[in-house]
């Protein structure tokens, strides 16, 4: 049997140490150069942002490494259990194998200083291990391959960049096993038992000649080296750089909600510029790839192009341009076009080409909007599925915003919905156009209170509360559910004017900032301090925007506030809402507003307040975190969709998927896309479902003669659950 150091590596010895040298250092050169050029130059010379927040903050998103990172938590969830189990044997082979890797190298340099010439026995007990993950790593490339040729899921991007990363994976660990298989054959060492996959493969060649074993030996060397520096090499302009890029982005993912947007210095673009630097002043949002903050720079090479935001995103599921992969995979290429980067050849800069929906934009000479799409950029409803989804922590909505920012702000183009709402909301102080409502004729024939710093809570209406029709009697329910429960609250009443969202929504935030500061100081002279409201996106708005304006309020949302009277005893149901359709209990669908549930992590409250009726919840297949937005968001409550299904029709047809007697929400605007999906779902208005604000709901339990819904209205119609026609299911959610 022969010693260990008896095991002679092909690169130690001339001319091998020369060809070895050359093509390591050679390799780690062009390496390091391609991540400065594509990576590290375009994130120094884009926009500064702050991410370090606190050392509390390091601590925490540090150790949220683990789950996120090293356990796949978001890549192996279970609607995607193909994908993330493929994906964690890849993965983990990769993070155990480093070591197997680190032996090469140094092996190649002097077998004495190798790790298994100063490791054993601790090296030696993990060869199994390796030659374990080493076969995991080749059945997860398998499966990657059968799933890109013959399952092939819409969602992912097909281009021959993954078939060249598989191939290169796939290489990598067989050269990996015939350099065992062919040091057992030769050397006989006395690990090969422990090394079981290469010492099954040893015996296919311990009868060649020793210098055919020799040959091979060496062949097998060099060519793991050339594949490992090759795939190195290649991993920067593959969509595959994520394999060093995600830690960082998961470090540094931001602390706040999904829905939060910078506050912009309006005062930065105006300022007078040094002479031959007017480019480089900042523009108000995104207009250009410098103006994107470094952070979004890594977010574009981040992206993996799985497609998980595309099979979330509803403008993208109801046929619109919007593809939030298409916007990373666009502004990648955009930024790599646009970055100098002379050592690179041409094709390498062009990237691997795609196809599907990310391939439309991003070629050489576009701008940076002309790149990403004016349709694109205004379809975003700003739900946050994609961020939901996403594996590796993008953040596409504050990306879409900044650039909607631009568009609005610097070169006034926007839909024409918008602009009309943006000046109804300049002049008027609220969005709805047309309305003959004030901010206090509702509280005609009830005595409410005005807020005057006394009482406990401030109560704030709204615009779509006090002007919207459909709202006047949610608001009407909500004052009178108060009074019954005896809460010392008032209301602003002609003072309230917008909350800013949508205007910041819609990018104008001139207006947006003039009324968000405009609110804070009322509350302030008021002596405001806790705020409660039934609108999520006024709830979001002062709750995760204001204090930076120097507005620090408590927030409460009606579903979580009236969840907590209940249980408390304040208020109590006395009948529950009745029989169901089929005579047996009363089912309710809720809906989750984006801006309560994946924004703000609220969903169990108004369940449990639908329980505490007598109730039961039908969930619609999309619901909690994963639910599907009703369309208004991101200002598209005012704004006009461009092209395919209206989102809130999809919805509406979700809703009657799941058969139940009544859709409940908790969101003004959800209520009204519901009021508006519903008569296209079931033109049969005897047949119809109905929606209600869960405050309804309540009402008629607590207070059954009030002023807002009644018992006979919440009463389910024969049919009430049926469409009339066919619906068009949720899509599917178990997909790989």
């Amino acid at each position: 049997m022969y010693l260990l150091a008896e095991i002679h590596t092909p690169g130690t010895a001339f001319p091998g140490n020369v060809f070895f040298l050359l093509i390591f250092f050679g390799a780690l050169a062009f390496f390091g150069y391609s991540v400065w050029a594509r990576l590290l130059k375009p994130m120094l010379q884009a926009r500064r942002e702050d991410r370090l927040y606190s050392l509390r903050s390091i601590a925490k998103r540090t150790a949220e490494l683990i789950p996120l990172v090293l356990g796949n938590a978001r890549v192996a969830r279970p609607r995607y259990w193909y994908s993330g189990i493929l994906h964690t044997m890849i993965f983990w082979g990769f993070v155990v194998l480093q070591l197997r890797t680190l032996n090469f190298i140094l092996e190649g340099f002097d077998e004495g200083i190798a790790i298994q010439a100063w490791g054993d026995p601790v090296y030696q007990w993990l060869r199994p291990v390796m030659d374990l993950f080493n076969l995991l790593v080749i059945v997860g490339v398998g499966m990657a391959a059968f799933q890109r040729f013959a399952l092939r899921p819409p969602r992912l991007t097909l281009n021959w960049d993954a078939w060249a990363i598989l191939f290169l994976i796939a290489a990598l660990m067989v050269s990996d096993v015939m350099v065992n298989a062919a040091q057992i054959a030769l050397y006989q060492p006395d690990w090969a038992e422990w090394s079981f996959l290469a010492n099954a493969v040893a015996p296919a060649i311990e009868g060649w000649d020793r210098g055919a074993l020799e040959a091979f030996h060496t062949g097998s060397w060099f060519a793991h080296l050339l594949v490992f520096t090759g795939f190195l090499c290649f991993l920067p302009f593959s969509k595959h750089s994520h394999i060093f890029t995600v830690p960082f982005n998961v470090l540094f993912k931001r602390d706040e909600n999904y829905a939060y947007l910078r506050k912009l210095d309006l005062d930065a673009p105006l300022a007078e510029p040094e002479p031959g630097k007017e480019d480089e002043l900042p523009a108000f949002g995104v207009g250009k790839w410098q103006d994107f903050s470094w952070k979004n720079i890594l977010d574009f090479y981040t992206c993996t192009e799985c497609g998980r935001c595309e099979v979330n995103c509803p403008a993208f599921l109801t046929g619109k341009d919007l593809s939030p992969k298409a916007i990373e995979h666009n502004a990648r290429m955009h930024v790599t076009h646009e970055v100098d980067a002379p050592l690179i050849p041409l094709a390498l800069k062009k990237g691997p080409g795609t196809t599907g929906s990310a391939d439309a934009h991003g070629a050489p000479g576009e701008t940076l909007i002309e790149a990403e799409g004016f349709n694109s950029i205004w379809d975003c409803v700003t739900c946050g599925a994609c961020m939901e989804q996403c594996p590796v922590m993008i953040e596409h909505i504050p990306e879409i915003i900044d650039m909607r920012r631009f568009l609005v702000m610097d070169e006034a183009r926007m839909p024409e919905t918008a602009q009309a709402t943006l000046a109804n909301l300049e002049q008027r102080g609220h969005p709805w156009r047309g309305t003959a409502h004030t901010r206090t004729g509702w509280m005609e024939g009830m005595d409410v209170p005005t807020f005057d710093g006394s009482q406990d809570y401030l109560y704030w209406v709204g615009c779509t509360g006090a002007l919207a029709d459909r709202n006047i009697p949610i608001t009407k329910a909500m004052a009178s559910l108060l009074q019954h429960a005896g809460v010392s609250f008032g209301v602003l009443g002609d003072l309230e004017i917008c909350s800013g969202d949508p205007a910041r929504r819609m990018g104008n935030e001139y207006v947006a900032q003039a009324q968000i500061q405009q609110n804070i100081e009322t509350f302030k002279q008021a002596g405001a301090k806790k705020v409660l409201t039934n609108c999520p996106h006024c709830f979001n708005i002062m709750k995760n925007e204001y204090p930076d304006f120097g507005g620090e309020f408590e927030v409460i949302h009606h579903t979580e506030f009236f969840n907590d009277l209940v249980k408390e005893g304040a208020l109590r149901p006395k009948k529950s809402l009745g029989r169901g359709k089929y005579g047996d209990q009363y089912t309710v669908t809720y809906h989750d507003p984006c801006y309560m549930g994946r924004h703000n992590d609220s969903f169990e409250a108004p369940r449990e307040l639908i329980g505490n009726m007598g109730a039961r919840v039908s969930e619609m297949e999309w619901n909690r975190r994963k639910a599907f937005c009703c369309g208004a968001g991101g200002g598209h409550m005012w704004v006009e969709e461009t092209k395919g299904k209206r989102i809130n029709h999809a919805r509406t047809e979700h809703a009657y998927a799941t058969d139940a007697d009544t859709i409940a929400t908790g969101c003004p605007f959800c209520i009204q896309m519901f009021e508006d999906g519903i008569p296209t779902v079931q033109p049969d208005e005897e047949k119809r479902m109905k929606a209600f604000d869960i405050v309804e709901l309540l009402q008629v339990t607590v207070l059954p003669s009030g002023n807002g819904a009644t018992a006979e209205a919440v009463a389910p119609a024969p049919g009430a659950g049926e469409p009339a026609g066919e619906a068009e299911a949720a899509p599917d959610v178990t997909e790989m």
